[in-house]
């Protein structure tokens, strides 16, 4: 089962990872080439998508 989960990574200056809002398989691991979405409703429009 995957949906839309928002991560928080304690971001670092200059890293190229960033909290977010991510689709997840049911253990929370990130799926799709890790894309952030910009709000959660974004990331439910593409796990549709994907349905």
């Amino acid at each position: 089962m995957l949906k839309v989960t928002y991560i928080d990574f304690h971001e670092k200056p200059g890293s190229p990872v960033h909290s977010g809002w991510y689709i997840t398989d049911e253990n929370g691991a990130m799926i799709g080439g890790a894309h952030r979405y910009a709000d959660q409703i974004s990331g439910l429009r593409a796990l549709l998508a994907l349905s």
